[in-house]
Parts: C-alpha cells; structure tokens; sequence
C-alpha cells in the first residue's frame, strides 16, 4: 500500500482505519520530536502481534534519531523470519531499508548501499516511498551518500511530484552538502505544496542561524511556528532566542515547548535557568533545591552554580561561596567557564582576609577566557589586588598588561601604571612611563612631577641634574594655574633653588626660586633663612657669577 506524506497523514487523520491511524500517530509524533511518545505507540502496535510490517521500521528509525544503535539493532533482531524473506522486498521494502540504515550508521557503508540498492531493484525504483526513505536514512547519517541521495529523491518526485515530504528532504541534503541556496529552494517548493509544513520553514530559519542572520532566522522560526503552533522544534528556538532578549516572551515558548513535547527532566532545568535570568533569584533556588532533592548525585553540577549565582545576586556571599566550592568539586573541568572563576574570585575577594586567594582564581578566569574585554578586566582586578596586598612590583605588571591590551589606555591607565613602578622603586621604567604620560598629556602636571621625582630617586645627590628638566617643565605647567598647583610649584621651587645653590653655586638663581617660594608662602621660614643666606653669600661675592 502506497504511503501518503506525513503532513497529508496529519489532515486526514481521522478518515483512515484503526490500525492505520496507531501507526500514522506515530508517526506524527516523530515528526514532532516526540520519540518517547512515539516508541511507546510502536511497541503497542508490535505486541498486538499483527502490525504492519513498517511498524518495525518506524521503530528502527526512532532508535536511530535518539542515536541509540544498540537498541535499533535488537529490534532488526526481533523482525519475523516471514517478513525479511527474498519475496517480501517488493511489498515490504522500509523493513529492509530500516536494516541497511542501521548497517549505514554502524560504518558499512558498502553493505548498506548493496542492501538498499536490492530493495529499491525489486521495486523497479516507482516505490516513492521507498526511494524517500533510502534517501532520508543516507541523509540522516554521519556516513551517508549525498549524490546518490539526491538522485534517489529526484526518481522519487518523477512518481510522487506533489509530496511536499521528498522536497524537504531534498532541502536536507543540500543543507548537509553546505548548499544553503538549493537547500532553500526546495524548502520553499516543499512549503508551496503544503502550505501547514513548518518543517522546512523551521530549516531555512536554521541555514539563517548557522549565517548568523538573527532578523531574518528569527522570522522564519516565528513564521514556522504560526503556521504550526504545536511545531516543537520552532518552540524551542523562539524559547532560546528570546532566552537573551525578553524573558516574558521566553517563558510563553517555553510553556508552550514543555507542553508540547514528552515529559523530559531537562525541563526542569529549562524553567529553572529562566527564572535565574529572570532574576526570579528565589524561585530559581527553590527549583534548583527540588532538581537536586529529586536527582542526587545523578543531578547536574551546574545547579550548584545556578544557587551560587543566586545566592550572590541576594547578597549572601557566604552561601554563595559554599555553593561554589561544591560546583567546583563536582564539575568537570572542561564545563567550567571564565565566569565561574570569576564569581568565585569575587566571592573570596569579599570574604577572605588573604586577597591571594582571589588572585588565583582571577588568574583562572583570565587563562579561561578568550573575550578580550573580559581578560582586560580580570587584568585590572588583579593588578587592584596586588596594590591591596601591597605587592607594588606585581602590580606594575598588570598595570603594564592593562595599557598593552586595551585599545584605548586612558591618562589614569598610564598614571597607575607609573606609579605601581615608583612604588616598586623602578625608578628607570617608572621616569620611561611618565615620558608616555608626558607626551600624550603635555597640559597635565603629572608626566613632568613623577618624572621629576624618579630621576631625583635616580640621581639623589644632584650631581647629574637629571630631575632638573622635568621640575622646570612642572613648572611651566603648573604656573597657568598657580592657586591650584601651589603645592607642586612650591616643590618644583624648593628642589631647583637646592640645586642651583648646592649643584651650580648660582646664588642668584637659587635666590630666584627661594623668592618664589615666599611669594607663595611668605611664612615659609626655611625659605626665609635660606634666601637671608644666599643674598649675604652674593654680598660677600661668592658663587658663580
């Protein structure tokens, strides 16, 4: 009997016989991913004892789809002697396709084609039915033969030329040959034959997604799904994209995925990881809580991580950091990400007495993650730490990542960096960090004063005069705003006036910036007893005149 298109099954339902319509369910839920639903209808029909032979290949297909090779194999083992008989090819040929297929996906290759080619011989390839489904089995397999799939299909349309079902498989294989726009073409001529067909709509909304194009893949999943609201795969993706976008609208899928599909404990999880993004931060606990009551030690890890985020999100960093030492100790490591360290780095930041403890964790965070924004900001959190810890040399090479990673270093980026290294008493590198800072900020006082005061660590008995240039360049700076550069202009003048007296013996220039130093502060008393000095030793004709 020549079998109708699962989506001319859908519409005529109810008009087909009792046994038929068994079959045809099952087929209907496999169609929408139903796989468990559709076992159980299957293995019904095949207790009753007088199935319809293809009821054991629809069988075989679902063990495929869950990828459960094992399982499809004890059912080919299963098949009635009667019905795998030479004759039986010709009436009975998705029996012995559903064997090649399994043959196909185990590596045999050579076997499974013979064993096909065989089947669709006795037919005389005008069996539809058959050629779609070696077709579809070559197109579902890791080790399937696109080419010949297509010409199958393609002899499959010269019999059935409105089944809406071979075009979408033609679409399948070109999408499986990465030819996205012949793929298309025939997801568009499946969907004019069937107008309800949100299969192949669904799939051209999957070509977009692996492009990348959210706004059109977006409206063909929306597309798919109002042309069948039932239609699970669609559900899941609206459900997902929405995940990110507007939790409102991802619980509307989700509610309508969850309800739609067979009962799976993944959905618990689903809701549970919508409320956290919800920030429904309690409610996620409390979902966590019952997974993790239920499941046990067969519970995923990841819970403990979604109750630790929670926990933080709430304010309790203590629990928080119970929870994810738990995570960490259950969690393989390949499943854990960046974030993961980071919170945890986070956590013990705000709760341990010994910040090294979080540096080892943000070192964590910073080798996991690829984003460069992130590694950026785990850099300044440890240099920040290491400034707490009073570990200026190890900050100063943070502060030197911070500046060589970011795309844009500011003034402050420089100016830390600078001083982590004077700090360090790198007075060297610290005066070449303040020349940048200098050079990218002429109108600032800071390049001119930390250069001035590292050459002056440098060059402590003023012999070379190495921080002279800089205090002078402080000073043409400082000057345009005398009132609020006092301090520093009153540094400038004191470590100038020391050198011309001490260095130079030119009095007179010293006695210069003594008397600037009085202008600014005539109660300065030191520079009061100095200036007296200097103008008695240029009475007295000493110095260089």
């Amino acid at each position: 009997m020549k079998k109708l298109p699962i989506l001319s099954i859908l519409i005529l339902l109810n008009s087909i016989t009792t046994k038929s319509q068994t079959i045809e369910d099952a087929r209907k839920d496999i169609y929408y991913e139903k796989y468990q639903s559709a076992k159980t209808i299957l293995q019904s029909v095949l207790a009753k004892g007088d199935a319809s032979p293809d009821a054991w290949y629809w069988l075989m297909e679902v063990y495929l789809k869950e990828k459960n090779i094992d399982s499809a194999n004890k059912m080919a083992s299963k098949i009635p002697a009667q019905l795998l008989e030479q004759g039986a090819m010709k009436d009975h040929p998705l029996v012995f396709i559903g064997r090649a297929h399994i043959l196909l996906d185990s590596g045999l290759t050579t076997a499974a084609k013979s064993q096909m080619e065989e089947v669709l011989k006795a037919g005389k390839y005008k069996n539809p039915d058959a050629l779609l489904a070696a077709a579809r089995a070559n197109i579902d397999s890791k080790n399937g033969d696109m080419p010949w799939a297509l010409e199958l299909l393609a002899q499959a349309i010269k019999k059935d030329k409105k089944n809406a079902e071979i075009y979408a498989a033609m679409g399948d294989a070109y999408f499986k040959m990465t030819d996205g726009g012949r793929a298309i073409i025939n997801y568009d001529q499946a969907i004019a034959l069937n107008p309800t067909y949100a299969e192949p709509m669904y799939k051209t909304g999957v070509i977009y997604k692996t492009q990348k194009n959210k706004e059109i893949y977006l409206e063909k999943f929306t597309k798919a799904y109002e042309m069948d609201s039932v239609y699970t795969p669609a559900l899941y993706e609206l459900y997902y994209y929405y995940y990110f976008t507007d939790v409102v609208k991802a619980n509307q899928f989700l509610t309508a995925y969850i309800r739609n599909s067979d009962p799976d404990p993944v959905h618990q999880y689903m809701v549970t990881d919508l409320q956290y993004v919800s920030k429904k931060y309690r409610e996620a606990i409390a979902g966590a809580d019952s997974i993790l009551s239920e499941q046990g030690n067969e519970a995923q890890p990841r819970l403990y991580k979604l109750i630790a985020y929670s926990k933080a999100a709430l304010g309790d960093s203590t629990a928080a950091l119970q929870y994810m030492n738990t995570y960490f100790d259950k969690q393989d490591t390949a499943q854990i990400v960046a974030k993961d360290y980071e919170l945890k780095a986070n956590l013990l930041e705000k709760l341990s007495p010994d910040k090294a403890e979080a540096i080892v964790w943000y070192r964590k965070a910073l080798a996991a993650d690829s984003n460069k924004n992130e590694k950026l900001n785990y850099m300044i959190s440890l240099a920040d730490l290491q400034q707490q810890l009073g570990n200026r040399e190890r900050e100063s090479v943070w502060r030197e990542r911070v500046y060589e990673n970011k795309k844009s270093p500011t003034n402050l980026d420089i100016y830390k960096w600078g001083m982590a290294l004077y700090a360090a008493e790198n007075f060297e590198k610290a005066d070449s960090v303040f020349a940048i800072y200098e050079l990218k900020y002429p109108d600032q006082v800071h390049g001119y004063l930390w250069r001035a005061r590292s050459n002056a660590s440098i060059d402590t008995t003023m012999e070379k005069g190495l921080a002279v240039p800089h205090y002078k360049g402080l000073v043409e700076v400082a000057i345009k705003d005398s009132v609020k550069n006092r301090p520093l202009l009153l540094r400038a003048y004191q470590y100038l006036g020391a050198y011309e007296a001490i260095i130079t013996k030119d009095y007179a220039a010293s006695l210069e910036y003594y008397s600037r130093i009085l202008a600014l502060n005539p109660e300065d008393a030191e520079a009061d007893k100095n200036a007296k000095i200097l103008e008695k030793w240029i009475k007295d004709g000493k110095g260089n005149n």
